[in-house]
């Protein structure tokens, strides 16, 4: 992973970064206040990383690594857009459900990456314990799966960020 990567990664992964803002809610038996989700890709013989997460106050971003100098793309967004916010949060309340069904670490702890770009890795943040759970992404697309809502809502909020970067773009073009 590049370390502009590493560096966004490990931001939404401490929750020490949410103590001195206002409005944080904990969700669930674990608290939860951060939630989102890892996945790998091929970009040629090279394997890169997205990830996506929001927090308890509405705020969400989605970094990935690419070819830029920096090594690093992304969007920060929620405000002001009602569905990706609205997505978002339902993908953080579905994780503070499934936290049972996760490994437990202690806060601070590292968080494997997905192991291959078939997998995807869902984490689940407090201020006490990093949840997270490694499953094939063709599993997380079945609706029987209990990881599925978790997975879908994700899913629809890095659908909404591309809608947003889209309609940016073309705010720009027409500047």
């Amino acid at each position: 992973m590049k370390q502009a990567y590493i560096n966004m990664r490990n931001f939404w992964l401490d929750v020490k970064n949410l103590e001195n803002r206002k409005g944080v809610i904990e969700i669930g038996p674990d608290e939860i206040s951060v939630a989102g989700i890892e996945m790998a890709f091929l970009d040629g013989a090279e394997t890169k990383h997205l990830f996506l997460a929001t927090n308890s106050l509405g705020d969400s971003s989605l970094y990935f690594e690419n070819n830029s100098k920096s090594g690093l793309g992304g969007v920060i967004g929620g405000h002001g857009h009602e569905a990706l916010q609205e997505a978002a949060a339902r993908m953080l309340a579905h994780a503070s459900k499934l936290t049972g069904k996760m490994t437990a670490l202690p806060v601070g702890s590292e968080m494997p990456a997905p192991s291959s770009p078939a997998m995807v890795r869902l984490f689940a943040v407090s201020k006490k314990k990093l949840f997270h759970i490694e499953i094939a992404e063709a599993e997380l697309r079945k609706p029987e799966n209990d990881f599925y809502p978790f997975f879908a809502y994700s899913q629809q909020t890095l659908g909404f960020f591309r809608q947003q970067e889209t309609a940016a773009s073309a705010k720009e073009a027409h500047s």
